[in-house]
């Protein structure tokens, strides 16, 4: 069986306990319908229950440690083919063995969702202090990124303790998806958004990034310039937004 979900993470809790109450081991979870089923297979969509994820969290809460959810909830960002097939076994070995799931590190259905789950966790860390706010002519402040993982409602609760009186949008341009919050609402909303255009920016914004990229030269010590440590330290493929490394 084939369980197409829609591809948010309660979407997911739902197929799982939809498997786990039928009996199944999937062939697949995926939030993309195949265009052809195998010959013994078949497509089901699962439509998600808030009911059942309020169940299985429950069940999750009460057999998993922290850590060990907080890794199922940073591997379920990765942008990684199939990573739902590898969270549905992380799963099944968590709800038989519990909390000792921990010390199972070095085991095969654990290790690469621990990996995946490090990964997401390092670039959403890392973008904590990169994202470049830029003001628009409505008074909002728009952040554009281009991260390798789904890492938007992992850097959530960051900038919305940080910014909780600034209209803000961030927006991740890889996958036309958006965090976007109001003071009015008090909680951001992450929504599709595509690029139409250029942002369009207030006035004054182009002032203060001039000064910014003058700021940025004068701090740099001609003395020690070295690119092959900064590459190191910041790759190129996070420079493409960062206002300090671009000309316009």
């Amino acid at each position: 069986m084939i369980y197409v979900y829609d591809g948010t993470f309660e979407g997911f809790l739902t197929a799982v306990s939809t498997a786990r109450e039928r009996g199944d081991t999937p062939e697949a979870i995926t939030p993309t319908p195949p265009a052809q089923a195998g010959l013994f297979s078949e497509a089901f969509s699962i439509e998600t229950d808030p009911d059942r994820v309020t169940t299985l969290a429950i069940e999750l809460r009460n057999t998993l440690s922290p850590d060990a959810r907080r890794t199922l909830w940073y591997a379920f960002h990765a942008a990684a083919p199939g990573v739902e097939l590898l969270l549905w076994r992380y799963l099944e070995r968590g709800l038989s063995v519990g909390r000792a799931l921990d010390g199972m590190l070095a085991h095969a259905e654990v290790l690469p969702v621990w990996k995946l789950a490090r990964a997401v966790g390092r670039e959403a860390h890392r973008y904590k202090g990169l994202v470049r706010f830029r003001e628009l002519v409505d008074g909002s402040w728009y952040a554009a990124i281009e991260p390798e993982h789904r890492i938007l409602p992992l850097i959530a609760h960051h900038f919305t303790a940080r910014f909780a009186d600034q209209r803000w949008i961030i927006h991740d341009r890889r996958r036309d998806t958006a965090l976007i919050f109001d003071p009015a609402h008090r909680r951001p909303l992450l929504m599709d958004m595509a690029v139409t255009g250029p942002a369009p920016l207030a006035a004054e914004e182009y002032r203060f990034t001039e000064l910014w990229r003058r700021y940025f030269d004068r701090l740099a010590i001609a003395e020690r310039h070295n690119p092959p440590l900064q590459r190191q330290q910041l790759p190129f493929k996070y420079r493409r937004h960062l206002v300090e490394f671009t000309e316009e």
